[in-house]
């Protein structure tokens, strides 16, 4: 193509003359692509919007859904059955999963949301057979107990940002319980023999990389945006208005601290070691802060490699293999947890092979490495466990009781519980 211009009379202008032509046209060209990836962009957002609030049964921001990991334009529900849900699953759960889509026939975990209400068959908090170190022995196999798969349930507040009675966040999600006042659940739906007690949603981020503080925020929000829009489509009038802007937020640690110094869900066992010696029992302890009116709280408690390696020489049939085993495979561990509310209506014991039992208000009792009590806690039934494998058990089983009796005295000391059943001594001593 000849490019033809006016006769300046002198080939350096009649240059200068195409230059600026050629320029011109190239930028009316990149102008006109850029417009025309803006505008690409607005289409795969507005339709990434639409399928997430129909995957989400309209209960979340999609704009915030979106901006999660860095943020992308381009996002699809899940195929499964259960990655998409509508409002009439409610009551009872749902979920949906949405993924961040990439370069053509690619797609990449980015957020998911799952709601359940309460009483619920379906949804239980399980204790017993978990092994909160697994994911440690490929990353970690020289010190497998310094770092948890996962942090501590951290508290949301309600009335204070920590007091826990909103519900509580992690390293990568949020969950938010939304407690109905009593008899103002929907009339015509009907769980059992009594309405809906409160409606639970969990926001989380499913991405690889590190959740940031403002998408953990974010998340924290979309959560709560959820449980009260889904409270409301069920009737259900909350106890408290939904919190304001969440500035003052934890950075959750997976990371064990020394026991001695524990403070918070686990200040209660650095007090027990103050006044008893420390034996076969955990030198590493994992504490999140304490919500004054959480409805779960735990604490975490394992041996360090050189705890066990101290310890093992006063044990009978001790060899090599075995030590190696428990150091990489098996690591000395334990968790005291507690549920109160109608939280405390949904504990089951969970045992190698899938067997599970319900821990029921109450009661106190113990099977397989799991023993419980049971409270009133300022005239809420609560639950109070005890998991311990079996790896452990025969370790220090003559001080699991005063153990366990130290952790439910202190929380019934500060969670006001009356009413208190604890298991039976020959528990504790029993083969």
């Amino acid at each position: 193509m000849n490019w033809r211009t006016p006769d300046r009379g002198s080939r350096l202008r009649n240059a200068f003359n195409q230059l600026v032509a050629v320029t011109a046209v190239l930028g009316i060209g990149a102008s006109g692509w850029g417009l025309w990836l803006e505008a690409q962009e607005y289409r795969d957002r507005q339709a990434s919007r639409e399928r997430i609030t129909e995957a989400c049964a309209g209960l979340v921001d999609p704009d915030r859904v979106l901006g999660l990991g860095g943020g992308t334009a381009r996002a699809r529900a899940g195929s499964a059955t259960d990655d998409s849900f509508t409002l009439g699953s409610l009551p009872g759960g749902g979920g949906c999963t949405i993924y961040r889509v990439g370069r053509p026939g690619t797609s990449y975990g980015h957020f998911g949301l799952k709601v359940h209400t309460k009483p619920s068959d379906r949804y239980a908090n399980l204790v017993g057979d978990e092994d909160p170190f697994s994911d440690q022995r490929e990353e970690r196999p020289d010190d497998v107990t310094r770092v948890a798969d996962e942090s501590p349930d951290y508290p949301l507040g309600l009335s204070q940002e920590d007091d826990g009675g909103l519900g509580s966040y992690d390293q990568d999600s949020a969950t938010v319980k939304v407690t109905c006042r009593t008899g103002t659940a929907d009339k015509t739906v009907k769980t059992g023999k009594t309405g809906i007690t409160s409606v639970n949603v969990t926001a989380g981020a499913t991405y690889d990389d590190d959740v940031t503080f403002q998408d953990r925020r974010t998340l924290i929000q979309l959560a709560v945006d959820a449980a009260y829009k889904a409270a409301k489509h069920l009737h259900c009038t909350p106890e408290a208005k939904s919190p304001a802007f969440f500035d003052r937020l934890y950075i959750p640690d997976a990371e064990l601290v020394k026991a001695p110094s524990a403070k918070g869900t686990c200040g209660w066992y650095a007090r027990f070691l103050g006044r008893e010696e420390t034996g076969r029992l955990p030198d590493r302890a994992l504490p999140a802060p304490i919500g004054a009116h959480s409805t779960e709280e735990s604490c975490l408690l394992a041996a360090s490699p050189a705890q066990v390696r101290r310890v093992w020489p006063e044990l009978p049939r001790d060899d090599d293999k075995r030590l190696s085993h428990v150091l990489s495979f098996s690591p000395w561990s334990l968790e005291t947890q507690s549920f109160i509310g109608d939280e405390a209506h949904a504990v089951v014991a969970e045992y190698f092979g899938g067997d599970q039992t319900p821990l029921r208000p109450g009661t106190a009792g113990s099977r397989a490495g799991v023993w419980w009590a049971a409270s009133t806690c300022a005239g809420r039934p609560a639950v109070h466990t005890l998991s311990v494998p079996y790896s452990y058990e025969d370790v220090i089983k003559p001080r699991l009781r005063a153990l366990f009796k130290a952790y439910v005295d202190d929380i019934a000391a500060r969670r006001h519980c009356a009413d208190i059943k604890f298991p039976a001594a020959s528990t504790f001593t029993a083969d």
